[in-house]
């Protein structure tokens, strides 16, 4: 089963505590609705939007520049701000490197972060492979196995042309790290295959913010914010981290 989601969501608007959440790369709104409804439950105004390429095609997808991820986050955020006395920021994945992004520009309440993926677990094939042969080998297969306990998320094929534009972004977000000051909380989980450990401590370490914490789990997937047996863990951390901050 792929879980693909095409639509954008948004709860409690009259809200004055604004809470904007970014799925990850090649993923959508599937794997980051959860948290959205459970913190408009809890008070907050919530929104989810799918990025530029995703939600859509994987040739779509591919046709997208890092740049175009940072100006939709970028408005979505001011938007959120402008109405709004409190905004915090919430990214998995390549959604926490865009979170980060934003963190480094505006001067939010709070920014939380998991499974971010600044530092890849294969670097040849991203650094060198992939860039070079992407323009020639566009789109690789995923090997979906049905009776798998792997949960598949996303379009059914990787856009390795899409996948240069993220290692472009990683790059873009690294440098920008030390301009980042607002309130942290970096989640990983052990069972992560995707996010190295190393990047918890090259995000805590690189960032200016006086007040950061690192917080760890042990069976959640890459995906944190969806289904997992540390959801109820991992949403209730959050919930204090935004009340605190």
């Amino acid at each position: 089963m792929i879980r693909f989601d095409t639509n954008n969501y948004e709860y409690n608007k009259s809200s004055p505590i604004g809470v904007y959440i970014i799925h990850g790369f090649s993923n959508t709104t599937y794997e980051v609705k959860e948290i959205a409804k459970f913190l408009g439950d809890q008070g907050f105004h919530t929104i989810a939007n799918n990025l530029p390429g995703h939600g859509t095609t994987v040739e779509e997808c591919n046709r997208v520049k890092y740049q175009m991820w940072i100006e939709h986050v970028m408005q979505d955020i001011a938007n959120l701000i402008s109405i709004s006395e409190r905004t915090y920021v919430i990214g998995c994945s390549m959604g926490a490197n865009l979170a980060l992004y934003l963190a480094s520009i505006f001067p939010l309440n709070g920014c939380i972060v998991g499974g971010t993926v600044l530092k890849f677990n294969n670097p040849f094939t991203i650094h060198i492979t992939n860039r070079l042969l992407c323009k020639i080998i566009k789109f690789s297969q995923k090997k979906i196995k049905n009776d798998s306990n792997i949960k598949y998320y996303g379009y059914s094929s990787y856009p390795l042309i899409a996948l240069n534009e993220m290692r472009k972004l990683t790059r873009k977000v690294i440098s920008k790290l030390p301009k980042v000051k607002s309130p942290l909380l970096i989640i990983h989980t052990e069972s992560d295959r995707l996010s190295l450990k190393e990047n918890v401590d090259l995000v805590y370490d690189k960032t200016s913010s006086e007040i950061k914490q690192k917080f760890f789990i042990k069976h959640a997937h890459h995906n944190l914010f969806d289904e997992n047996p540390d959801q109820e863990e991992i949403f209730n951390e959050v919930l204090k981290f935004i009340s605190k901050h």
